[in-house]
């Protein structure tokens, strides 16, 4: 039994109920106590310590230390609710606060696709649901642009777009669709774009938004392009974004040095618009986090407890109807074994995670789940610090990759709900991908490669030596609440010790992961790898392989990826980026995927489906938005079609997120 877990005054007993004749120890329930009442999650056929360590890839003494400290947070919170109410706001409120046509010009117009009606009407027949909690895996800060840490990738950008827009949606569309915006015309060789925005619209304050909000914002992000990579490298870099002018309230045209193929994808779709209003008062925008945040989307940020917890409110002016769900409380919850706990239990209705695949019969058969299908063009990688040596040499990094067996990581991680990670690092279903692209398993070629580099020497335990006598042997930082990511490179590091290669595998805290992959301005990072998850923006951004990995220097930022460098890869990735002709440049991206390939500054380890669960008794009204899952903007406002069921599909999900067909 274990007790004596105590949060902000509220008592709370965490127990472990044993059969104790068994061995190994077969644990029936695990249950925790406030001083209202006790809740316990009931293991159907009781899980054994190995059984446990399988589904939440931990072992019995660290699942219960999650899980007590996720009770803990829920309880501090008020999420537990036999027990009293949520503290109080620990942030105060702020005081002021398409792809072009072959020839010609281009205009997007306010109906994207035939298949999304006109918007609905800001008020609706159905009534919304009262309150919707969902386990949330990060802190993200107050919500802004510049203080985003990126710590709940693949979930931040999907976080911040419930409060702030977009001109367009999503740049997951190869023709998305108009949002701010109603249309945007580009002049024929598509250096200069005027776009009109939508009326009506109002920031969360009440201030009119108008064509100066735009300007500002533009110009914002280029001024402070050191303080917002996530989003202002579309504005600071590539396209080379010159300047703004409003042409009225509802008109803004935009200047470029170079031509904007896809200006509605990026920055049209991913740019965030601020209020000018309230940043042109803001002088230091990486430290503006005690405000709580001012935007047009379709929820107002009303209480943020750090580290703790988020609460928003519905946008009830919100311009593309009512939101559907009145109030949404995200507890952070960063370890996903403590998480599905809680949604177990009823103590959240939703975890924005994957459901480990594990999980799926079990969550089949409980009466109160239900689960659904969403792609985010997911993947989960493994990053080689391309600069230090001997691991700057591509032929250790390709001979490495040629020993990974990624089938065998996805049956055996994922159990088969995925796709396998492939050599050009690009997700297969982005419309920039390498057809036919796989990867190459070969271990006899990768002894063979390390033969022929000159690792021929090898230590007593059968590691092989560089030349100079260093042995193969790497650390592979990893976030110790990214139990897959550890179970793979766990895998992987069984994989290529067949060809002499050593990897220790580090469980971090992912503060401490991101400390470990930093250094001083002009000096090599001190870490061999690491693993990450990336989300949509890196696969489907046309211009993404340019920043990753181009060369690191002023173009991209690459030196925090890999500082992988090619010339003829940087040569291919500026050129693109300028290029009107679609098959041209779709040609040229792919060039560029075969150079990473052979080259390998990345191992792609696979691309999750996206398995959601969730309780539908608190909201069964879940949008599959490719790119972004079902924890998306989509699936809290009317009129979108409904995500699909995840049982017993397996398979990347093909529902667009388009309005129904009006009746």
């Amino acid at each position: 039994m274990v007790t004596g877990l105590w949060r902000d005054t509220i008592p709370v007993r965490l127990r472990l109920f044993a059969d104790e004749t068994h061995a190994p120890v077969s644990y029936s329930r695990v249950c925790w106590q406030t001083s209202c009442a006790e809740t316990c999650i009931t293991d159907e056929g009781s899980k054994t310590v190995k059984d446990i360590h399988s589904v939440y890839g931990t072992t019995r003494r660290a699942f219960l230390r999650a899980t007590a400290g996720a009770v803990a947070t829920l309880a501090s919170a008020g999420i537990l609710q036999a027990c009293g109410g949520a503290s109080s706001p620990a942030v105060a409120p702020s005081s002021g606060a398409a792809a072009p046509t072959a020839s010609g010009g281009m205009s997007v117009p306010t109906a994207a696709a035939a298949s999304v009606r006109a918007p609905a009407s800001a008020s609706t027949t159905s009534q919304p649901a009262p309150k919707l909690t969902i386990a949330y895996n990060g802190f993200e800060n107050n919500i802004t642009p510049f203080t985003l840490s990126l710590v709940s990738i693949p979930n931040a950008h999907d976080l911040i777009t419930l409060v702030y827009d977009t001109l367009f949606w999503s740049q997951n569309d190869v023709e998305p669709e108009p949002w701010l915006a109603e249309k945007a015309e580009a002049s024929a060789d598509r250096q200069v774009w005027t776009v009109t925005l939508r009326p009506g619209i109002t920031w969360h304050d009440g201030v009119p938004f108008t064509a100066d909000d735009v300007k500002f914002t533009f110009e914002y992000y280029q001024k402070f392009a050191g303080s917002s990579g996530r989003y202002a490298h579309h504005v600071g870099d590539v396209p080379p974004f010159d300047r703004a002018e409003v042409i009225d309230p509802l008109t803004v045209r935009f200047y470029y040095r170079a031509p904007a193929p896809t200006f509605t994808i990026l920055p049209g779709a991913d740019l965030l618009i601020l209020p000018r209003h309230v940043w042109e008062k803001v002088t230091e925008p990486s430290k503006a986090s005690k405000d709580l945040p001012i935007g047009s989307g379709p929820y107002k940020v009303v209480e943020i407890q750090p580290d703790q917890l988020y609460r928003f409110q519905a946008n009830d002016r919100y311009f593309k109807g009512r939101p559907t769900v009145n109030e949404l409380v995200l507890p952070i919850v960063q370890d996903p074994s403590a998480a599905f706990a809680s949604l177990q239990t009823g103590q959240v209705d939703f975890v924005a995670r994957n459901v480990p695949p594990e999980l799926f019969a079990q969550f089949g058969r409980t009466p109160n789940l239900k689960m659904a299908k969403g792609t985010r063009f997911e993947s989960t990688q493994l990053y080689f610090n391309a600069r230090k040596a001997p691991l700057s040499d591509a032929r250790l990094r390709k001979a490495i990759s040629l020993a990974v067996d990624s089938q065998a990581l996805l049956q055996t991680v994922l159990l088969g709900h995925g796709r396998p990670g492939r050599d050009g690092f690009i997700h297969p279903d982005s419309p920039w991908a390498l057809p036919n692209g796989g990867h190459e398993f070969d271990g006899a070629r990768a002894a063979q490669m390390l033969d022929t580099a000159g690792y021929t020497q090898k230590d007593t335990d059968g590691v092989r030596k560089t030349p100079t006598g260093s042995r193969l042997e790497f650390s592979v930082l990893v976030s110790s609440f990214a139990p897959q990511d550890l179970r793979a490179t766990q895998l992987v590091a069984q994989q290529v010790s067949a060809i002499g290669v050593k990897l220790n595998v580090e469980a971090l805290d992912p503060a401490t992961l991101r400390q470990r992959r930093q250094a001083p301005a002009g000096q090599i990072p001190p870490y061999d790898a690491y693993v990450g998850t990336l989300e949509s923006h890196g696969h489907v951004d046309p211009d993404g392989l340019y920043y990753f990995f181009h060369s690191p220097g002023a173009k991209g930022f690459g030196a925090t990826v890999t500082g992988y460098g090619n010339a003829r890869f940087d040569q291919l990735s500026e050129q693109a980026a300028v290029t009107l002709d679609l098959t041209a440049r779709k040609g040229m991206l792919q060039e560029m995927q075969r150079i990473l390939a052979e080259e390998t500054p990345v191992i792609v380890y696979f691309y999750p489906d996206g398995d959601y669960a969730y309780r539908p008794a608190a909201y069964d009204g879940w949008v599959s938005d490719p790119g972004h899952g079902i924890f998306t903007k989509r699936s809290f406002l009317p009129g979108y079609k409904r995500a699909t069921a995840a049982l017993p599909a397996v398979g990347p999900a093909t529902l667009a997120p388009r309005r129904a067909a009006a009746e």
